[in-house]
């Protein structure tokens, strides 16, 4: 099977030394990565450039911001055919789209550095949501798989997280809270119904035996 995979957090640039991120370290895509590989698939890794954890055995490629990310799924689902495509990136909302630094506008992308001595505002423009788009970027018809972080969530208000993600064939939740734990678990869903249960180690064949069933005979 050939497998796509995106991993880390995009970095939205502020200015040329200064970004807005999240803590994504990219280590889940990296072991989803790696484990894939092992089991003789291949696999291609867009990976986050500020990832701390990145794939030892398949091949890489790397993005930045979300504009990088875009135009990379684009250009590579162009080019190849994939079965599996697993979007665990974390994409940021919103980007920067204006600065006001002691009263002057500029643009992110024209600033080299911003001086530390004004006070600065920053304003933001809300990104699409690539996941939806990313099955029209193909050629064929590859099984999507989406990943859904919370923070805390519970019963309710994980059915409305998941239920916000569209276009993905299946939905991987998992929460915040459970990252550190030993009990960390993942919970698979398709068309908003919980389908299984489990933890990391078992996570590569779960999603394996669950796109298996979604692929056309």
């Amino acid at each position: 099977m050939k497998i796509l995979i995106t991993l880390g957090a995009t970095a939205e640039p502020i200015d040329g030394v200064r970004f807005i991120t999240n803590f994504s370290s990219g280590a889940t895509g990296s072991f989803l990565a790696d484990a894939l590989t092992r089991k003789e698939h291949k696999v291609l890794a867009l990976c986050a450039k500020t990832a701390k954890c990145l794939p030892n055995l398949c091949e890489k490629d790397f993005f930045t911001d979300f504009s990088s990310l875009d135009n990379m799924l684009k250009k590579t689902l162009k080019k190849e055919n994939f079965d599996l495509l697993i979007h665990l990136a974390a994409v940021s909302d919103f980007s920067p789209a204006l600065i006001i630094c002691g009263g002057k506008k500029m643009r992110p992308q024209d600033v080299k550095k911003l001086p530390s001595d004004k006070d600065l505002r920053i304003e933001l423009k809300r990104n699409f949501k690539i996941v939806e788009r990313i099955k029209n970027y193909a050629a064929n018809s590859p099984v999507l798989v989406a990943f859904k972080l919370t923070n805390g969530a519970k019963g309710k208000a994980i059915m409305e997280a998941v239920s916000k993600v569209k276009g993905a064939d299946l939905v991987v939740h998992n929460d915040l809270e459970q990252i550190s734990s030993k009990t960390r678990r993942f919970c698979i869903y398709k068309d908003g119904i919980k389908r299984k249960v489990c933890s990391l180690a078992k996570l590569p064949d779960t999603i394996l035996s669950s796109a298996f069933e979604l692929r056309p005979s």
